[in-house]
């Protein structure tokens, strides 16, 4: 019966440092949990050739670190490619050094 007991101890005493280091991988993955944050909506667009306003639905990607927000397309471009991607929602600004 010690025997058992003193096994149980030192194996305790092994399981600690994997558990303590298995906790804090864990609470910097939690601190990622609900980082991204998916979201149906409606964007306007202008067509300068035809001079019309148009009204999409899109699914847009809030990331809440740091702000950005994409919008999900998906098309074929001019070689006939199948695109899935997402694209930021904002234009970058302009160089103001020129």
């Amino acid at each position: 019966m010690q025997k058992m007991i003193g096994l149980a101890v030192v194996g305790l005493l092994f399981m600690a440092p994997l558990a303590a280091d298995a906790n804090s991988k864990a609470g910097a993955a939690s601190a990622e949990v609900g980082r991204y944050q998916l979201f149906q909506g409606s964007y306007t667009t202008f067509d300068l050739k035809r001079k019309e306003t148009y009204v999409h639905q899109g699914v847009f990607l809030l990331d809440s670190a740091s702000g950005m927000v994409k919008r999900y397309i998906n098309k074929i471009d001019e070689d006939g490619r199948y695109i899935e991607t997402w694209v930021p929602t904002e234009l970058p600004l302009p160089d103001k050094k020129k």
